[in-house]
């Protein structure tokens, strides 16, 4: 059973969840490449960040955490935390928009249960993931409350910058 069979006003909600739930990823994407480049604090960081895919944008944003000076260990666990969840929230992305759409036939009852099936680099066997309207709908609020975790820590990181610190207001004295 392929797509063109499930019904209509089923399919144009997954369909539009879907597109949806691209958009939003996208604009994870985006803010994660402007975190990379805040981090790197370069002009030339769009030469190797921008246009990368997500994974070695999110593995750079933690290397370059974990050595920056005005990244604190606190702030650096939240900041591990967020791109833990954003790795495992653009994984499922990949599932649905690379995945291949269709029923699961394998129940005997003979409900009709929706998933997604793609091969992953390295792997022999494909990946199965379940294809729902609550998963897809799940996945863009998920999408959406990481990429303003983001934000948050950006709009921190570059504050963090901009306000000098007492050493450097103070006179010096003797």
């Amino acid at each position: 059973m392929t797509i063109g069979q499930m019904e209509p006003d089923h399919e144009r909600a997954l369909y539009e969840l879907l597109g949806r739930m691209v958009s939003m990823a996208a604009h994870l994407e985006l803010r994660l490449q402007m975190l990379a480049s805040n981090l790197v604090e370069t002009p030339y960081a769009a030469h190797w960040i921008n246009g990368e895919n997500s994974s070695r944008v999110i593995k750079l944003i933690g290397d370059v955490a974990k050595e920056h000076p005005r990244v604190s260990a606190e702030r650096l666990e939240v900041l591990q935390e967020t791109l833990k969840q954003c790795t495992s929230l653009l994984t499922r992305r990949h599932g649905y928009v690379h995945g291949a759409w269709s029923v699961d036939q394998s129940d005997l009852a003979g409900s009709v249960t929706w998933q997604t099936m793609r091969f992953t680099r390295g792997k022999q066997t494909p990946t199965f993931s379940p294809l729902s309207l609550d998963d897809l709908a799940d996945l863009v609020t998920s999408l959406d409350q990481v990429m303003t975790q983001v934000m948050i820590w950006m709009v921190e990181h570059i504050k963090s910058g901009s306000i000098p610190s007492v050493s450097e207001t103070d006179e010096p004295t003797g």
